[in-house]
């Protein structure tokens, strides 16, 4: 039984099944397969293209994280857990 770790595909495994005739067929498949491997990852295989259809949130460039994660640890630094009150104790048993 494979874990969801492992069972994930890249680019380079999804064009050959995806486009498997078209290298097969290519005077040169291997150029075929680099040239679709290429197209795969720039139009489905990028952070942008997932945050355009929702699967993750924010794209956050590398020269914005030390900004991002200061800014998030100060809204974090004031808050105060509340829980709610109990509305009955435990019964001894």
């Amino acid at each position: 039984m494979a874990n969801s770790r492992n069972s994930r595909m890249g680019p380079s495994g999804a064009a050959n099944i995806i486009f498997r005739k078209e290298i097969n067929t290519a005077e040169d498949p291997q150029q075929k397969r680099q040239e679709k491997i290429d197209e795969y990852t720039q139009k489905v295989a990028n952070p942008y293209t997932a945050a355009a259809r929702g699967y993750i949130d924010d794209v956050i460039e590398p020269s914005q994280t030390r900004k991002r994660i200061i800014s998030a640890l100060e809204m974090l630094a004031g808050k105060r857990e509340q829980n709610p009150k109990k509305k009955h104790g435990n019964i001894p048993v």
